[in-house]
């Protein structure tokens, strides 16, 4: 299946500001190594290179099944659809996860933080006004209530009470 050119343009733009987010980590992890901090060698390059990937496969995944079911006319199958292809990468991303954590060849902070550099590039697309989410035409609806009861009527003043104590 081939993507679409808005898709791919999305997706283009989620894998650039990845990359972008994995090179400043690789940076701050540089800077915190040289005053002995962290430790900045192979495993943070790997481990950050293949959360990236999973990242940028995992919104793939969002774009390509979108894209597949765009024109399902069941509904449920839609849904189906959906929940099994959410289902399968919240999988895919939790066992990421857990070999990143176990395997020695990982460094695990720097192999998970790029699991949430998309959505960090999403927000600043958002903030600086670069992606806007299409908008709906929708019916004003009314959302008064004709149920309200009518104001109550202040009461009559007495012509003989001028106020105060009697």
């Amino acid at each position: 299946m081939k993507l679409q050119p808005e898709s791919k343009k999305e997706l283009l733009r989620i894998a650039g500001g990845t990359a972008f987010c994995t090179a400043i980590m690789w940076v701050l992890f540089a800077a915190l190594h040289l005053v002995g901090w962290v430790k900045f060698d192979y495993t943070v390059v790997l481990g950050s290179l293949v959360g990236a990937a999973v990242a940028i496969g995992n919104f793939a995944g969002i774009c390509f099944v979108v894209q597949k079911i765009i024109d399902e006319p069941d509904e449920k199958r839609r849904k189906a659809t959906l929940q099994l292809s959410y289902n399968s990468r919240m999988l895919l991303q939790a066992l990421w996860v857990v070999v990143a954590v176990a395997a020695p060849c990982f460094q695990p902070f720097a192999s998970v933080l790029p699991l949430f550099f998309p959505r960090v590039t999403i927000y600043y697309l958002q903030i600086t006004g670069k992606y806007k989410p299409l908008k709906t035409q929708q019916e004003h609806v009314d959302i008064s209530v004709e149920d309200d009861p009518a104001p109550a009527a202040a009461p009559a003043a007495d012509p003989a009470d001028k106020g105060g104590e009697t």
